[in-house]
């Protein structure tokens, strides 16, 4: 199982880079707020959470061991899978999250893309006896106010590139932006097939 990669940035897309580790190239999903620190060529390293399915093997990255177990606590909570804790941990800080479901602040996570009202309740109740005392009293004694869930890019430029290509014009791609920002998370060809949808509409 790998827990563990350094490598160099090859390429990055949507919700994902590929690392390059010695002659091996993996593709490591990230947070969407923490896929803006990285650019190609530039070495990094990721704690991992190694997740198989009947149909592939995902690589999530994480940039400290404390972010990776968080992942793994989201995924006991009924009706959190991958992407969704991943989506969770890419709008906030660490501790902000914590304090969040500390403090049973259900609005504050539903602004989280794919977080309704019923999903948030569960998280609080599920979460907020099993939260790192030592992290949620650092987080007070520093006075920190709660943060804004992080507005994280949609990739832009890799999804108008793909959709220019199609023969759509940067104009039509512009009208249906607004919702694309709804997917944020979501993997490059999820929003690629729903942004061909709504271009068909129009």
């Amino acid at each position: 199982m790998i827990s563990y990669l350094k490598g160099t940035v090859l390429h990055k897309t949507a919700g994902s880079v590929m690392l390059l580790c010695g002659a091996i190239g993996y593709e490591v999903q990230l947070p969407a707020n923490r896929l803006l620190q990285y650019n190609q060529q530039q070495q990094c390293e990721f704690y991992i959470y190694y997740h198989q399915r009947e149909d592939a093997v995902q690589l999530f990255g994480f940039d400290s061991w404390a972010e990776r177990e968080f992942f793994m606590t989201l995924l006991n909570v009924s009706g959190i899978g991958p992407k969704g804790a991943l989506a969770i941990i890419g709008q906030s800080t660490l501790g902000g999250l914590y304090q969040a479901i500390a403090s049973e602040n259900v609005e504050f996570l539903t602004k989280v893309p794919g977080i309704g009202k019923k999903t948030a309740q569960r998280l609080v109740l599920e979460l907020k006896d099993k939260l790192p005392v030592s992290a949620l009293e650092e987080f007070t004694a520093a006075g920190l106010e709660l943060p804004e869930p992080a507005a994280a890019p949609l990739m832009k430029d890799d999804i108008t590139d793909v959709l220019l290509s199609l023969g759509y014009h940067e104009s039509e791609v512009r009208k249906i932006y607004p919702e694309l920002k709804k997917m944020q998370g979501q993997d490059e060809q999820t929003i690629i097939k729903k942004a061909l949808q709504l271009l068909a509409r129009i």
